[in-house]
């Protein structure tokens, strides 16, 4: 190219010696972090030319580093770089990308050294509960690549592709050295870089950068040529994969995938390869091909056969422990991490590293491509998180251990303990579903040393914890009844049971002997009881009579204890054990009480209990793992077995599904290859010297379903485990790949390449999956396009915000086709034809813009929506039209309830839905497989919120109740069976508060005591009593579902101050100042978004803070002697503003949706209002109370009238 171009490169390793120097001393401010990505010790080897260019190193002895897998966004060069260099993309795995005109330099950073993998295994094996390592602070080093394009255009225009949100900022020196407000792209081409040739690098939020050649019609792939330089070697692997060899690691470029779209509208492949050329240059070969249409040279990634498989981790130690899943299949991952850089996401609760160590939590979406959320949570000490679970809301509930002795790990107000003990205490943390907030977190624990190891939720959201305590002291907190309130000797093992929103111990009880005792497992049943397992030296551990072995075997034995619901007697306990060491880590139970349970045994001399006909029943050598099937009488063995091979292998995790067949996961040290595994299974060789596996068991126990590796060259272990109800199964724990960094991952993965140090792994295995991605010709992502699948099964997504799909409930075997289509889009392949599913498919369609689609006919679609309140058309529904292109088309019904689409096009099919808040709505999503003719669709509507008030038998209807201030009884009239209930609860003085605190659908007793400002509470769904204070002497109890959970919350109006605090069971606590002292508080859920508002009545003029937008809504209604009231008397699901005047008995209410004014005479001035829904209908009855007598009227003209009380009585349904 001349003078220009040899004078760049003889200036180029200048330049890049100043771009390596902006690295090692300037602080990257991104997205409102700070990121520094070295020290002044940070150096680059001058690397000469490499001699002979190709290397005749075995390619699999060196760590390889994907160049699939690193920066992820492109920054444009605004000064803040050499004036060559266009772009900037920071690396996600240890590496930085310079862009100039012609060139791309690679700054491949040293990964952190580890630990010999034996004195590791030798550690780890020697008791289980050594599990982490401290990073080792060293001076970072790094190795620059940089890839010429011999013979290429200096001056052809580079451009940023899909702009992001984010900005990045320098704030170096004095303020005019600053840089400032720095676009990012997702994407970059330059265009003729070669004539006729553009280049393409796309970089992925996921993780990832690979570029693309687009070589337009009669234009030379033969012009392009990479010349490389700062390598030590580079070399060609048996499978075409270009591999570039560097002190820290080699670069790793997969063999490219090139095509052309053919004349049939199908994408078709075109033979391509690397080629090495002239010694330190690369070029492509490419086949023949069509030249007067495109060519597109892509290097590609292999598919694999996990579900999905990703990474977690920074440059330091990370390791997962916990794992959970939801209904929607998201999975949440807790463990502790020492790394600053460790994957968050904005808006979480915590993006700060906070000490040596922090707990994390983490929720992956379904296809493990990205976070939903991830988050640190600890002070300034060291904090780990053991176990994780999560309810039905998608909170997650977290335990582990903290020493935060200076008292930071984060509480929340009212929890039950928020000051630090002393030692090491354990937490308990509920984070919000969308991992913003602590719904509660609170400590527990004693002045010795605690650990919380494992936890579980049950259906109403209340947390079960264990672990060990070692508290001579004796102040670990135990409750009033419980089994064991005193402590036996050095570790005890603890059972806690909180209550749903964290604020008290529902029971509080040691498990032990003398000697050690140690908790690693919990789980518990329908009905409340838990189950317990780990390992105990006390000979004198309890047992119970007629349990399986009464007797302690020997060093130390597993021990199953169950506890009844109430944590004050054992149901049974047991050892199970051989003569020498055996260790239960984890336990699971199925829906007929019986208990499955995993750890590690060294009975080498084979008297650890197994069973006959058992799939193994000899002792293999080492350590084996135990799977054991107890029975729920704890009385006798279902089935037990070992499962090993002849060196070190431990079971950590357990899980069962409906059927009964057990899921294990661990760890093997297997170098022999015996561990076993089944035929077709994903791994059946070991890759290293530590192998995680995953193994399922049949129901009986006498065969394995399948049993795999997971692992890469290094050490990796599996610590969690969990299953969906399809019998997904997905595990967690450590990989200490940090050398090899070949654990294996999945393309578009959330993280597919170490970070440094040790990362977190957490891996799928299940049901093939058909995923992929639509993309535009440049490769930028299109959302929201329409993929269709049918064959064996049949289904309908459309991409997400980065054009990504996938389908996971698929048929083995099955027969699939699958489509992408969208509105003036042609798409290449239109179709992918899948004969025979037996892996993993991943598919790429590239759509390209077209234009207007041809003409065609029309017809009318519409109908109406109907309520079961009063069977009344439905107003304000919104429906929702969708195409097979993705296109939405919106309406909302009138007044009447009817809605209409005009001129929608024939020959295709719909899904039509119909949603409005409040109301569940059928058919969910109405389908229309051929649409050619006018047509109606209805659909009915039921309203789903509130539930109806003081429903204690859960049939939909309010049932009559009163309280009896003079004894404390209340008297119950069940709508259901017409029984009477009496309960004695309370005391003269209470104020009677009847909601559903514990979220089951029916109505709990609870009283709130003025006295003491106590609130008492028996739950309807287990019958637990809580006592909590919350209040001062003069607060008004305004109990109601705040947060929209669906439970009701304790909260307090306080008059003095006007001011509203609450006690939410999912976002815990707040305060809110909303009225003033003669204000008369009356919660309810006006805006229809599930939660309550905050509303007083002042004088006849209502005072309202929205929930669904905290916008402030006032109104005039009523006089100062009006009584307020919150009650839904038209049933769309609101509350309407209404007022009962005692002076005429006359009800005035003005519906909240369309403010239409009613007016009904129905009462005298001493009557009570009783407002509620007791007939079902979703709509509230204007009832009043009269000495003793219910008098109600229902929409169909009749009036029922009822003695049932008397005239001191309280009717509850009149309290708020």
């Amino acid at each position: 190219m001349g003078a220009p171009r040899n004078l760049f490169e003889s200036r180029k390793r200048s330049v890049l010696r100043q771009l390596l120097g902006i690295l090692a001393a300037t602080g990257l401010a991104a997205f409102g972090y700070f990121v520094s990505f070295g020290d002044s010790e940070t150096k680059v080897r001058a690397a000469a030319a490499p001699e002979g260019g190709v290397s005749s190193e075995s390619v699999k002895q060196q760590p390889k580093a994907d160049l699939g897998n690193i920066p992820v966004y492109f920054e444009e060069n605004q000064g803040q770089f050499d004036k060559r260099v266009r772009y900037f993309a920071r690396g996600t795995s240890g590496y930085d990308l310079f862009v100039t005109a012609t060139d791309a330099v690679y700054v491949v950073h040293e990964k952190m050294p580890k630990e010999d993998v034996k004195a590791e295994a030798d550690r780890l094996s020697g008791h289980p509960d050594l599990r982490t390592r401290s990073a080792q602070k060293r001076p970072s080093k790094a190795t620059a690549v940089y890839m010429t394009l011999e013979g290429a255009d200096p001056n052809a225009a580079s451009s940023g592709s899909n702009m992001l949100d984010g900005r990045t900022n320098y704030f170096k020196g004095t303020e005019e050295n600053w840089h400032t407000n720095i676009p990012n792209y997702q994407g970059l081409r330059t265009n003729n870089i070669y004539p006729g040739i553009d280049m393409v690098w796309h970089g992925k939020e996921k993780g990832g950068v690979q570029y693309d050649f687009v070589i337009e019609p009669n234009a030379d792939p033969a012009q392009i040529e990479w010349k490389i330089e700062g390598a030590r070697s580079f070399s060609i692997t048996d499978e075409g994969d270009l591999l570039i060899h560097t002190d820290q690691g080699d670069i790793s470029q997969e063999r490219p995938f090139s095509y052309q779209d053919g004349a049939d509208g199908q994408r078709q492949e075109i033979e391509s390869r690397f080629v090495i050329d002239g010694g330190n240059r690369v070029r492509f070969d490419v086949g023949e091909y069509d030249r007067t249409r495109p060519l597109t040279i892509d290097p590609s990634v292999n598919l694999s056969n996990l579900a999905f498989s990703t990474l977690l981790g920074g440059s330091g130690s990370d390791q997962g422990n916990g794992i959970a899943v939801d209904g929607a299949g998201n999975v949440y991952i807790t463990g502790q991490t020492n790394s600053p850089l460790f994957p968050k996401t904005p808006g979480t609760f915590d993006t700060g590293h906070n000490g040596l160590y922090d707990a994390f939590v983490t929720k992956l979406n379904a296809a493990g491509t990205g976070l939903i959320y991830s988050t640190f949570i600890g002070g300034s000490g060291a904090d780990y998180g053991r176990g994780i679970a999560v309810d039905t809301s998608g909170n997650a509930y977290v335990t582990g251990v903290t020493t935060d002795d200076t008292t930071d790990y984060p509480t929340t107000p009212s929890a039950y303990d928020m000051t630090h003990n002393g030692g090491n205490d354990i937490f308990v943390t509920k984070l919000s579903s969308d991992g913003s907030a602590l719904v509660y977190s609170t400590f527990l624990g004693g002045s010795g040393a605690e650990q919380g190891k494992s936890i579980v939720v049950d259906a109403s959201g209340v947390a079960y914890v264990t672990g060990e305590t070692l508290d001579h002291t004796t102040d670990y907190p135990t409750t009033t009844g419980a089994f064991d309130t005193t402590p036996n000797g050095n570790f005890d093992v603890f059972v806690t049971k909180l209550n749903a929103a964290g604020s008290a111990l529902a029971y509080s009880t040691f498990l032990g002997g003398s000697n050690y005792d140690y908790g690693y497992g919990i789980a518990v049943d329908t009905s409340g009881s838990t189950y317990v397992t780990g390992y105990t030296v006390s000979a004198d551990y309890p047992t119970t009579g007629g349990a399986y072995d009464m007797g302690h075997n020997g060093a130390s034995d597993v021990f199953v204890t169950k506890l009844n619901a109430a944590g004050s007697a054992l149901a049974y306990s047991t050892f199970l054990g051989g003569s020498a060491s055996d260790y239960g880590n984890g336990i699971a139970v199925d829906a007929s009480g019986n208990a499955y349970v995993t750890g590690e045994t060294f009975d080498d001399t084979t008297n650890y209990p197994t069973t006959g006909g058992a799939f193994d029943t000899s002792h293999n050598g080492g350590s084996d793992v135990f799977v054991t099937k107890l029975h729920a009488l704890g009385t006798a063995l279902i089935y037990s077995t070992f499962l090993g091979g002849s060196n070190i292998d431990r079971g950590n995790g357990i899980a069962v599904d409906a059927s009964g067949s057990a899921y294990v996961t661990g760890n093997t040290f297997d170098t022999l290859t015996d561990y076993p595994t089944t035929v077709g299974a994903y791994n059946v060789s070991p890759n290293g010297s530590y192998d995680a596996f995953v193994t399922k068991l049949n129901p009986i126990g006498n065969a394995l379903t399948y049993s795999t590796f997971l692992g890469g060259n290094d050490a990796d272990f599996g610590y969690g485990i969990a299953i969906d109800a399809s019998g997904n199964t997905y595990v967690t724990g450590i990989a200490h790949d940090n050398t090899a960094t070949d654990y294996p991952t999945t393309p578009d993965a959330f993280q597919t390449q170490n970070n440094g140090g040790d990362d977190a792994f957490v891996s799928k295995l299940g049901d093939y999956s058909i995923s992929g991605r639509t993309v535009n010709t440049i490769g930028d992502p299109l959302v929201s396009m329409a993929i269709g699948l049918s064959g064996d099964g049949d289904g309908f997504v459309l991409t997400d915000q980065e054009g990504y799909f996938a389908f996971t409930d698929t048929v083995a075997n099955g027969t699939y086709l699958t489509a992408a289509l969208h509105d003036g889009f042609n798409f290449n392949p239109s179709n992918y034809e899948i004969n025979t599913l037996n892996r993993n498919k991943r598919v790429t369609f590239i759509g390209r813009l077209v234009g207007a689609g041809p003409t065609v006919a029309f017809a009318d679609l519409g109908g109406g929506v109907t309520s079961t309140a009063g069977n009344i058309g439905l107003p304000f529904t919104t429906l929702r039209l969708i195409d097979v292109y993705g296109n939405i088309r919106t309406t909302t019904t009138d007044s009447n309830g009817n809605y209409r689409f005009d001129e929608v096009r024939t020959g295709a099919a719909y899904v039509v839905t119909a949603s409005r808040e409040g109301f569940d709505i059928t058919p969910g999503a109405a389908h229309i497989n051929f649409f050619d003719e006018d047509l109606n669709l209805n659909f009915t509507a039921r309203p789903s919120s509130p539930r109806p008030v003081r429903d204690f038998d859960g049939d939909g209807k309010t049932d009559l109740a009163v309280f009896r201030p003079s004894s404390g009884v209340w008297y119950i009239l069940d709508s259901q069976t017409n029984a009477v209930r009496a309960v004695q609860f309370g005391v003269n003085g209470d104020i009677p508060l009847a909601e559903d605190y514990d979220g089951d659908g029916r109505t709990d007793l609870a009283v709130y005591r003025p006295s003491n400002s106590v609130w008492y509470r028996l739950n309807s769904s287990d019958g637990a009593f809580t006592a909590m204070s919350f209040g001062l002497s003069g607060d008004i109890p305004v109990p109601a579902d705040y947060d929209g959970d669906r439970h009701t919350d304790i909260a307090v109006y306080r008059p003095s101050t006007g001011v509203w605090h609450m006690l939410g069971s999912q976002n815990g606590y707040s305060a809110v100042q909303w009225g003033i002292a003669t204000d008369r508080p009356v919660p309810a859920d006006f805006d229809s978004d599930g939660k309550a508002d905050i509303t007083v009545y002042r004088d006849g003029t209502w005072y309202r803070l929205n929930s669904s937008d905290y916008s402030m809504s006032v109104s005039q209604f009523g006089t100062a002697d009006d009584r307020p009231l919150a009650a839904d008397l038209d049933g769309d699901g609101r509350s309407d503003t209404a007022v009962f005047r005692p002076s005429t008995g006359v009800w005035y209410w003005m519906d909240t949706i369309d403010s239409e004014f009613h007016a009904m005479q129905f009462g005298i001035s001493t009557d009570t209002p009783v407002p509620a829904d007791y007939n079902g209908d979703g709509r509230m009855e204007q009832a009043v109370f009269r000495s003793g007598t219910w008098y109600i009227p229902y929409p169909n003209g009749t009036l029922n009238v009822g003695q049932f009380g008397t005239n001191a009585d309280l009717p509850v349904n009149s309290i708020r």
